[in-house]
């Protein structure tokens, strides 16, 4: 970890002026022991950070699969030395009280010895519903999002925390192994979430190249915080198997973005995929084996503002993927 930056809250294991080319650990597609062995690949194979994503539901049946967050980061901390941790990312504010979360991230934070970073935002229908506490509309779930980092920050610094929120209240909390120095980044799509992670986050969480919510999460800064996004990509020896893969595994990245939030079960995308075509996917998951566009996909996000690249490898053949990593697309960048 690095030191602290003037003007920040926290600091976060990225030096923004090295260009950083990260794996994605997707939890709706893998069993959580596959979770622990490709994070151990992934660092052998030179990636330097990995994303981990925190669902409760898969997006679909044909996923399968949603393990529990905080034990695959356990696990990770200790299977790994020196892959940096993001969870990419975690919802706060229904299925978990800011105590509990405060609590699971010092204890992450620890295992890994200050390698984990907590990525925030405002989370999905179709994780946060299970509770029964109802789906409120974006403007609440920010406001919610916005008293657990106030929460999260004061218990960090180790002291004992009371609170009176609208949301959230606590009571006499003190964590006895609070982290010695924890960045948070908040996640963004689209602009109100880039002004809010500008405001309160120490690193920013982010889809594809989006120029615009990388500049409005800079916006007059001069010492840049980290800026990190996730690239869907599908290798396989064929542009055919990798189009099929992709398409029956993740048709709803060719859903427009608000669906993403709404829809309640694996069921419901199910349901709204059904029209959406091989060439729908395809425009937006890089499909084969040509390293020339993989390059390209990752020059544009850098070229984009951004100074990490996490690429989510999507179906079965991980290691596959890996060796294609290895042979011949991280020769582009080291």
């Amino acid at each position: 970890m690095g030191e602290l930056q003037e003007g920040s809250r926290s600091i976060g294991p990225f030096n923004t002026a090295v260009p950083r080319i990260g794996y994605v650990l997707a939890g709706e597609e893998h069993l959580a022991l596959d979770l622990i062995e490709h994070g151990t690949r992934a660092e052998e194979a030179g990636f330097s950070f990995a994303f981990v994503s925190d669902h409760f539901h898969p997006w679909s049946e044909a996923q399968g699969h949603g393990s529990s967050i905080w034990p695959v980061l356990g696990a990770l901390s200790t299977s790994t030395s020196s892959l940096e941790l993001i969870s990419a990312v975690t919802c706060p504010l229904f299925r978990m009280h800011p105590t509990f979360l405060a609590q699971a991230v010092a204890t992450v934070s620890h295992l890994s010895r200050g390698r984990f970073t907590l990525g925030l935002g405002t989370g999905e229908n179709l994780n946060e519903h299970v509770v029964g506490l109802g789906w409120p509309p974006f403007d609440e779930r920010q406001a919610r999002l916005e008293e657990c980092v106030t929460i999260l920050r004061a218990l960090f610094a180790g002291g004992e925390v009371g609170f009176q929120g609208r949301f959230w209240q606590v009571e006499r909390a003190q964590l006895f192994d609070a982290p010695t120095e924890q960045a948070i980044y908040l996640a963004a799509s689209g602009p109100k979430a880039a002004k809010l992670a500008h405001r309160l986050g120490d690193g920013l969480v982010s889809l594809g190249a989006d120029a615009e919510v990388a500049k409005l999460f800079a916006d007059g800064e001069t010492r840049p915080r980290p800026r990190v996004t996730q690239v869907s990509v599908c290798w396989a020896s064929t542009e055919a198997e990798a189009r099929r893969t992709a398409h029956r595994l993740w048709p709803m990245v060719a859903l427009p973005g608000a669906q993403y939030a709404q829809l309640a079960t694996p069921a419901e995308f199910q349901a709204a995929c059904a029209q959406i075509s091989e060439d729908d996917v395809a425009a937006a998951i890089v499909c084969g084996h040509d390293v020339d566009i993989y390059e390209q996909a990752i020059r544009g996000c850098f070229e984009a503002g951004f100074d990490g690249v996490a690429l989510h490898q999507i179906g079965p053949d991980q290691e596959g993927f890996f060796q294609f990593w290895e042979r011949d697309l991280a020769p582009r960048f080291f």
